[in-house]
């Protein structure tokens, strides 16, 4: 599976579920994923990444949520 825009990706070492929103000059895109109700974004290189399935729309995520 490639990695396009707009592709829902997860680090290879694990992490949450990402969407990617643009490609860098360096072998990288920069990705947002959301905690709690902010946005976070970052830059990951390419070789980092991994494409997922995309969420279907509704579906309950199983993710487990981390209580602070």
């Amino acid at each position: 599976m490639q990695i396009l825009l707009g592709s829902v990706v997860s680090l290879k070492s694990g992490g949450p579920l990402m969407t990617v929103e643009e490609f860098g000059e360096h072998a990288d895109a920069r990705c947002s994923w959301f905690v709690d109700q902010a946005v976070q974004r970052e830059w990951f290189a390419l070789v980092a990444l991994q494409p997922q399935e995309s969420p279907k729309a509704g579906a309950v995520s199983r993710a487990k949520k981390v209580v602070k």
